[in-house]
């Protein structure tokens, strides 16, 4: 039984730094932990799919959310914008409204990006946040997509 257990505490222990191994404060967006999972469209493509792109993951959320919800969006990006010298931010009024941020590379050398677009029509907001990494420049994602 006691092995058990010290089994079931490894496993657990791992998943967890599995899951905050990218360290970021959208991480808890991604996780459904801010916003209910009910309401958001997510992609999560991982693998051979993206080699083509330079990258090997790809995770994107769109919602649509209250202002309340917005700010707590808005404000997980900005926290990991914070330190980070090698980004674009575009805000209207005092909403970001877009963002693409260079975050520190991995542990094996892979860039990493955090990608936020944000439109409001009539109080509700349309949200997209997007987590890339692999060996993409910022210039090869420039290329591939566009501003909406």
């Amino acid at each position: 039984m006691k092995q058990l257990f010290i089994i079931v505490l490894v496993l657990l222990c791992a998943a967890g730094r599995a899951s905050a191994q990218e360290g970021l404060f959208v991480e808890d967006l991604f996780e459904g932990n801010v916003i209910s999972s009910k309401i958001m469209k997510r992609t999560f493509i991982k693998g051979s799919k993206l080699q083509p792109y330079g990258l090997d993951t790809y995770k994107s959320l769109s919602f649509q959310v209250d202002e309340a919800q917005f700010h707590s969006v808005e404000l997980l990006v900005l926290k990991d914008a914070y330190e980070v010298e090698d980004k674009t931010t575009e805000y209207t009024g005092d909403y970001l409204t877009y963002a693409v941020i260079c975050l520190p590379q991995t542990h094996n050398g892979l860039n990493r990006f955090l990608c936020f677009q944000a439109k409001q029509d009539r109080g509700i907001w349309d949200v997209t946040v997007v987590y890339l990494r692999g060996t993409a420049t910022v210039e090869d994602l420039n290329k591939m997509f566009n501003k909406r």
